[in-house]
């Protein structure tokens, strides 16, 4: 199954026209934002009740999220309201119309008095028309008075009207208006009859001058509600015990946790998926800034989109146990093993940014608990460090115990700081083990994935190469037994690579082991090689050049097909369909225009197949392949006469154009050639002749 599965992969991925193609890299895109938003989505939205008032809680329910408590917090601010008094503002029109209608008054009184026409009925009738309720034995006492005692009674009339209407004068005020008239009027010098006509009189006019004012009042009420504080909800508190039953309390607070099955929360969704299209936006603008090669290359993009979804799903797996362990499960997490992951399989740089995505995602798994973040980007970072210079697996081991030491620091530290007057001993000393075993836990999965990585997407690794160089390999083993003299070629000519490639910036590595391997294929037919024939006849000389161009040109074809039998990687393999590009076998063509004497030989009919070298590690590996043979072929090596040789085939290689399809410069060449003349120079340096021992007597 995991062959088939890639197989697929391959076949799908490595299409040429899917490897760049947009719409496939946006498709994955999406395939993540899917996983990973319904992933998570049960971490952020809490679970959802149907109870109606009387129903019997199932279970104890607390506040998943602090929230307002709006029942409660409407009812202060009711409370608030009704402790706002009414607002009232003086009317001074008062007074003025009290004024006028006493003035009127009393002039129709003056005016009835010098009228001996009418009768007192017409009189009190004229005197009614006045908006003054006057009782009638009032109006016929002041149709009795003498104009002078009317003037007197007037003056003091208007005199206590505005005694009382020109400050503020309210309904309570008008209730005891009576009572404080009655002591006001005895020190007044009027008869007992002018002080009880004063004293209705001015009862008569008076009226509250205190408006209510509706407009202030109701700002006033509106300021004393926006000062009462929010009563909140707590994150944690317990809400509903279990067995209790539901009160509109209970079911006005789940409301407003939005707890109920009938209160869809499209905000949180809403910011769900932006949330997890913001992170995977930092790895879109990262990639494009960096122009690092998932940009390019849709499998490797996948690769990468898979570690990220395999770190979240070990996060989700580990959020899981938070309702057993919700203080300090978060401390488990490995998110190392994705930093580490990305480490080896790409580059430090990239994995820096694994780790802030990493925490970010952690975030959402375990509620945004700052020391669960803290710890978990540190231990993140530290997994990248830890494993950047790997050259075997049990770096990983080690770095998996620096991990959780650094763990153990970091909760410490964490724990330290967010001490509290709860603080249990258990719980320190449960989270430093969860600490511990999140690092070695990084460690085991790396170790456990990383081979199925690698091969399921054919990327070498340092490990993955070091462990292909080991010479118990069977194709190199093969080699060494049936080919001897092409095994040793193939030592050279990697050392001679590794050599090379760090001058110019390659992969030093690929090179010495894509250098063990380029000629495996000669162990197919070994005799056929001048390295493994030892003095032997040669049997080119009993064939024809045209089959013996066939001969040594498939070599490259059988070395492929033996390398694809034994499953090594694809950049194995493409250095050994490359290294000879289609170059031409120069003696048989020669000796083929020798016996043809009609000159009917085409060149190109003696070259490689090919393709040409299309990275500088395979370029490389054409040049040493080619130097070291015409070196170990020369009589009499000295340093000029290899360095002639080595800059002589660098340029015919460069000349046939054998390395246009590479990013080798001319400036990276002369490299190489100061390099491997070093490398021959020491390999074949001049030695002293030794004598015979003498003979003993």
């Amino acid at each position: 199954m995991a062959l088939n599965l890639e197989k697929n992969i391959r076949q799908i991925t490595l299409a040429p026209e899917l490897v760049r193609n947009n719409w496939m890299r946006l498709g994955i895109y999406g395939v993540l934002f899917l996983l990973l938003f319904f992933m998570f989505y049960g971490n952020v939205t809490p679970t959802r009740y149907n109870y109606q008032v009387g129903d019997t809680a199932q279970g104890e329910i607390k506040a998943p999220s602090d929230a307002i408590n709006t029942k409660e917090t409407e009812r202060k601010k009711q409370e608030a309201v009704r402790q706002v008094p009414k607002v009232y503002y003086l009317d001074p029109t008062v007074e003025d119309k009290a004024r006028t209608e006493t003035e009127g008054l009393f002039a129709g009184v003056q005016d009835l008095l010098a009228d001996n026409t009418s009768s007192r009925e017409q009189k009190r009738a004229e005197l009614k028309k006045v908006p003054l309720p006057l009782k009638d034995e009032v109006l016929d006492k002041l149709l009795a008075v003498s104009p002078a005692q009317l003037a007197r009674i007037k003056n003091e009339t208007l005199h206590y009207i505005s005694f009382f209407l020109s400050k503020e004068f309210s309904d309570e005020s008008l209730a005891n208006a009576p009572t404080v008239l009655a002591s006001q009027l005895v020190s007044v010098d009027l008869e007992v009859e002018s002080r009880l006509i004063v004293r209705d009189v001015v009862l008569a006019a008076l009226r509250p001058n205190m408006v209510y004012d509706q407009k202030k009042t109701e700002e006033q009420r509106e300021e004393a509600k926006r000062k009462v504080p929010d009563v909140w909800i707590q994150k944690g508190e317990l809400v509903v015990r279990q067995g209790e039953p539901i009160t509109e309390e209970n079911l006005s607070i789940l409301r407003d946790l939005k707890l109920l099955a009938e209160q869809p929360n499209y905000g949180i969704y809403l910011g769900l998926a932006a949330y997890v299209i913001l992170t995977l936006s930092m790895l879109e603008v990262y990639l494009r800034i960096t122009k690092a090669k998932p940009l390019r290359n849709n499998l490797l993009f996948l690769l990468l989109g898979l570690i990220l979804v395999l770190t979240a799903v070990v996060m989700k797996i580990v959020s899981l146990g938070a309702p057993l362990n919700s203080q300090v499960i978060g401390y488990l997490a490995p998110l190392a093993m994705g930093t580490m992951l990305i480490t080896i399989l790409f580059d430090a740089s990239l994995a820096i940014l694994g780790a802030v995505m990493f925490t970010l995602l952690s975030g959402l798994a375990f509620d945004f608990r700052f020391d669960f973040l803290f710890v978990g980007l540190l231990s993140s970072l530290t997994g990248v460090f830890a494993v950047a210079r790997v050259n075997q697996r049990m770096v990983i081991m080690r770095a998996a115990f620096i991990i959780a030491a650094v763990n153990l620091f970091a909760i410490t530290t964490m724990q330290s700081i967010l001490l509290t007057g709860n603080f249990s001993w258990h719980s320190f000393w449960q989270a430093l083990l969860f600490g511990l075993i999140n690092g070695l836990l990084s460690g085991i999965l790396t170790i456990g994935i990383l081979p199925f990585l690698e091969s399921l997407f054919g990327i070498l690794t340092p490990i993955s190469l070091l462990e292909l160089s080991n010479p118990n390999h069977p194709l190199l083993k093969k080699l060494l037994m049936e080919a001897p003299g092409t095994y040793h070629h193939s030592l050279v000519v990697g050392n001679l690579a590794e050599t090379a490639a760090e001058m110019v910036g390659g992969d030093p590595l690929l090179c010495r082991v894509g250098g063990y391997f380029h000629d495996v294929g000669k162990s197919k037919r070994p005799m056929f090689f001048i390295e493994n024939q030892n003095g032997r006849e040669n049997p080119h000389e009993k064939v024809a050049p045209s089959l013996s161009h066939l001969i040594i040109t498939s070599h490259v074809r059988d070395g492929v097909e033996m390398q694809e039998q034994h499953k090594l990687p694809k950049p194995i393999r493409d250095i050994c369909e490359q290294h000879h590009g289609t170059t031409v076998l120069w003696y048989f063509y020669n000796k083929a225009v020798e016996v043809d004497k009609n000159n009917n030989v085409n060149v190109d009919d003696f070259r490689y197949s090919g393709p040409k070298p299309q990275t500088r590690e395979a370029a490389i590996i054409m040049l040493c392949d080619s130097i070291e043979a015409a070196v170990r072929s020369m009589s009499r090596p000295t340093p000029n006469r290899i360095e002639a040789v080595i800059r002589k085939i660098i340029k015919d290689r460069l000349h046939d154009g054998q390395l246009d399809e590479c990013d080798l410069t001319l400036k990276d060449l002369d490299k190489i050639a100061d390099a491997l003349m070093k490398a021959l120079n020491g390999i074949y340096h001049a030695r002293i002749e030794y004598p015979d021992p003498p003979k003993q007597a």
